[in-house]
């Protein structure tokens, strides 16, 4: 069972992966959502990001223009916001929050709002993966959806799997490879 001191702790390996550029931040975020089935109705977009910081529901990047980095805290705080428009709340009941809360609150909050369901990738048992020769039996598998139709499997013992990190940025680089251009009309 998953306790919120692992869900935070899980939620902290993302400190090593910053800074990121403000397109890569937000890919993380709708990535974080969606792999705790709580993916808002549209993707966040740049522009969105943005307009939160304008709002003050997230703090402004660090530097200005393209060297601007964005770090753990507003990762933190952009999953914070995502969450809370899903559950219906205003931006201005966000932005409130995000100041009455603190950091470490804040971070609290969006590690129980994610759940279980982030911080653990589902178990894939050996008998729904039996045509694949080169799995050992009674070997457990776990699978991670990386785009439409695409996953990507990993035993249980694989050391990306004790590490959020580097596994976030696996599974950001294969969403990025799989996605499809778009349709020209």
């Amino acid at each position: 069972m998953t306790t919120i001191t692992d869900a935070v702790n899980a939620l902290r390996r993302y400190q090593d992966a910053a800074p990121w550029r403000l397109a890569e931040l937000v890919a993380l975020g709708d990535e974080l959502l969606a792999a705790a089935d709580a993916a808002p109705d549209k993707p966040t977009t740049e522009r969105t990001l943005r307009f939160y910081v304008s709002r003050g529901v997230v703090h402004p990047p660090y530097g200005r223009g393209a060297g601007s980095s964005w770090e753990y805290r507003h990762l933190v705080e952009l999953l914070a916001a995502r969450l809370a428009q899903h559950a219906g709340e205003t931006l201005d009941a966000i932005a409130a929050a995000r100041e009455a809360l603190g950091e470490r609150a804040l971070e609290r909050q969006v590690a129980e709002r994610l759940g279980p369901a982030f911080f653990r990738p589902r178990l894939m048992r050996d008998s729904a993966v039996a045509a694949v020769p080169s799995r050992p039996a009674g070997t457990e598998w776990y699978r991670i959806a990386v785009g439409d139709g695409a996953e990507l499997h990993l035993a249980a013992t694989h050391p990306f799997l004790s590490d959020a990190a580097r596994l976030g940025t696996v599974v950001s680089h294969l969403t990025g490879l799989l996605q499809l251009p778009a349709q020209e009309s």
